[in-house]
């Protein structure tokens, strides 16, 4: 199976994924069974940033409260459930939400609470984590969820702005550990060359968008298009609107993907 060779990661009640009653893209029932449970290699590529997360994190399992942020349907929980003290995640679109709460209940993930914060803003989410007594999470994971926050007007300065949401979250010396896809340079062309082999579907783009970003590693042309996907995003560019802001204290390349680990600055 994809997960073996795992030490950290652990593996999820996969029969909430494949629930026929669900349906999500392509056959597929749910976010968690397209992305992580189709055979073959694409889902060991795409899952491989869950184990490194937790490896970046190992010197904090069992001793503080974390956030899932952007959990989509709680595949990374009962990973984050077995490691650590108390789990928050958050996810904003209800459906993903109801699947991670199936997640929870069906593997009996007694420290996790789900939260939809449809609706909700930072305020308001911030007094429904920080309840009377409780202690403030100390560490927010958003992986795969970054290169989804924006406009086309304003890429980057939404993303950091998200970011300074989510520190507000936790304790002052809180870290946010972030992964996000590698979307330029050759691990890009191979991407898009081996999804074309696939049949995958993947983002329609001009040869030339493609040459810019996978040998100039420019995505200038791609940005005006981005909406809401992967295509225009830059992990360099974010790089680079993250250190003007934050302290980046890791940063871990996986080829695919991209992880770093945020605190702030000092």
């Amino acid at each position: 199976m994809w997960f073996r060779g795992f030490r950290h990661f652990v593996r999820p009640p996969e029969e909430v994924y494949r629930d026929p009653a669900l349906d999500f893209m392509d056959g597929y029932r749910t976010y968690g069974e397209y992305n992580y449970l189709r055979p073959g290699l694409v889902s060991r590529i795409k899952s491989a940033h869950f184990e490194k997360a937790l490896d970046l994190t190992r010197d904090h399992f069992g001793a503080c409260r974390v956030i899932d942020f952007g959990c989509a349907d709680g595949f990374f929980l009962p990973s984050l459930a077995s490691h650590f003290e108390a789990v928050l995640a958050i996810d904003r679109v209800p459906m993903f939400a109801e699947v991670a709460r199936r997640v929870v209940s069906e593997g009996g993930l007694t420290n996790v609470e789900v939260i939809c914060n449809e609706g909700l803003d930072t305020a308001a989410l911030r007094e429904r984590i920080g309840g009377v007594g409780s202690p403030r999470p100390r560490i927010a994971f958003c992986l795969e969820v970054i290169e989804h926050v924006g406009d086309p007007g304003d890429l980057y300065g939404a993303k950091i702005r998200l970011l300074r949401d989510v520190f507000s979250l936790l304790e002052d010396d809180g870290r946010i550990v972030i992964s996000v896809p590698t979307m330029v340079g050759l691990p890009f062309l191979l991407q898009r060359a081996a999804l074309a082999s696939l049949g995958i579907w993947r983002e329609p783009m001009s040869w030339r968008s493609l040459l810019r970003a996978s040998f100039l590693k420019d995505t200038s042309e791609l940005e005006p298009h981005w909406d809401g996907g992967h295509l225009g995003f830059n992990h360099l560019r974010l790089e680079e609107a993250m250190s003007d802001v934050f302290s980046v204290e890791k940063r871990t390349n996986l080829g695919f993907q991209v992880l770093y680990v945020i605190g702030p600055r000092r």
